[in-house]
């Protein structure tokens, strides 16, 4: 069935004493460096990834990304060909570090599917070493390190996409060695350590999609159904079932894509369908936002990336950066080996372009209103051809407090509102860093 599945797919198209006086040195250092030598700053290089993989599933612990199976071999970019691993990594997105030494995974698996919940990560499904796809479920216990098996599916699935809700994990879409999309939605109690099958399918089957918890509801988007990829978004309630389908005019065709979630929007990073360049992947970002229970509305990032990937991870830090992780690209090898390079957005705030407009250089304006409580707009200009920009926002301390922009960005001038909510009162740098220096400015908040 992997290789089928597949093939329809590819047919279908980042102490007091000397340590005080030592920190007190550094603050001074930063500040006069920010004041009177902003070239200096430099973005912290993040390092590859020791095993690069595609098709990897993950789950956030702790401010720590694990990334779990995946393949490491890739023969002539035909994803109906990998076949899983047990490799297990994490990634700390504080200290920007690699652990290697997270115990394997029990069997091995690409194209599962994962979720963080009680101090435990769930993986489950996905296809084997031989091309088995798996109904099996492991659990992983960072404490102390080590898997063990729980009940399995029902259905075996790869290509899932799974969330937790409530005392359950709720399991969408994916597909079963009978060639079978399925509709069927799983339920796993974690009270009783049991399998459901709920009474409401979901209308569309599809693999290789995600979904995002957004209030009561689950919203199911992307992926693949036989006859290519999907536009249609599905919003499931798990106590009425399924409420609505919206089709949004701006949301692109698009599977193995990656996907963060903050507050009410969903950011869809690159992957692969029926793009306009023709290659059949996707070098942007869309901003799918559910503000309400009964609506979603989506709309174009103005941020390209430098590389697009498909059967990757992306995954959010607690500042707001985006990291990426593996997949492939025709830009690296020609899709035939998994990227290793890991990819740093900071894209989680929506970046407004202001139209007609075409800057003649970097331009950084002054925050209003300022002093400000508790948002404030900033606007910042591009100049042709376009550049690798970002924007972020420091404390006094030096301390990275959110990322407002980041990527490759259009020539063009753009605002991007600033929410202090929960930040304290005080004093706050913002830098915009582009290829040819950095640009900084003051502003305080006050409540």
């Amino acid at each position: 069935m992997a290789r089928s599945l597949h093939d329809i797919s590819q047919m279908n198209m980042d102490r007091v004493g000397n340590k005080y006086y030592l920190k007190i040195a550094f603050v001074a250092f930063f500040l006069i460096g920010m004041l009177q030598a902003p070239v200096l700053a430099k973005v912290t290089d993040v390092p590859d990834m020791p095993y690069p993989r595609v098709g990897m599933c993950s789950a956030i612990y702790e401010n720590t990304v694990y990334l779990f199976g995946g393949a490491q071999n890739v023969q002539g970019r035909n994803f109906a060909n990998l076949r899983g691993t047990s490799t297990v990594q994490a990634f700390n997105l504080e200290t920007l570090s690699w652990e290697t030494n997270i115990a394997p995974l029990e069997t091995p698996r690409v194209f599962a599917c994962a979720v963080a919940v009680n101090d435990s990560i769930y993986v489950m499904g996905g296809v084997d070493s031989l091309g088995n796809v798996l109904s099996s479920v492991e659990v992983y216990d960072p404490s102390v390190n080590r898997w063990h098996y729980t009940a399995s599916m029902k259905f075996a699935r790869m290509g899932a996409a799974a969330t937790a809700y409530g005392s359950y994990i709720l399991v969408f879409g994916g597909g079963d060695s009978a060639n079978i999309l399925h509709k069927e939605v799983e339920a796993y109690s974690l009270d009783e350590g049991k399998w459901k099958v709920l009474p409401y399918p979901t209308l569309i089957a599809r693999a290789f999609h995600h979904v995002a918890r957004v209030g009561s509801s689950v919203y199911v988007f992307g992926g693949i159904t036989p006859i290519g990829p999907l536009p249609i978004i599905e919003r499931y309630v798990p106590s009425w079932g399924v409420l609505s389908v919206d089709v949004l005019g701006q949301w692109n065709s698009r599977a193995y894509f990656g996907a963060v979630t903050r507050n009410d929007s969903v950011f869809v990073i690159s992957g692969w369908g029926s793009s306009q360049s023709g290659s059949g992947y996707f070098q942007d970002i869309e901003i799918l936002s559910f503000g309400s229970e009964d609506s979603a509305s989506g709309e174009e990032s103005k941020i390209s990336l430098d590389m697009p990937r498909r059967g990757f991870v992306a995954a959010a830090s607690n500042y707001g950066q985006v990291f990426l992780f593996g997949g492939i690209s025709p830009d690296y090898q020609s899709g035939n080996a998994p990227i290793p390079t890991v990819t740093v957005l900071g894209t989680l705030t929506a970046v407004k372009e202001i139209p007609n407009t075409i800057p003649r250089g970097f331009s950084l304006d002054q925050n209003y209103p300022n002093p400000f409580n508790p948002t404030t707009t900033i606007h910042f200009d591009v100049p042709p051809p376009g550049s690798k920009v970002s924007l972020n926002v420091y404390n006094m301390l030096g301390q990275k407090v959110k990322t407002l922009a980041g990527g490759y960005m259009h020539a063009g001038s753009y605002s991007v509102s600033f929410d202090g909510e929960n930040m304290p009162s005080g004093a706050y740098i913002y830098r915009l860093e582009t290829e040819n220096g950095s640009i900084y400015r003051k502003m305080v908040l006050i409540k």
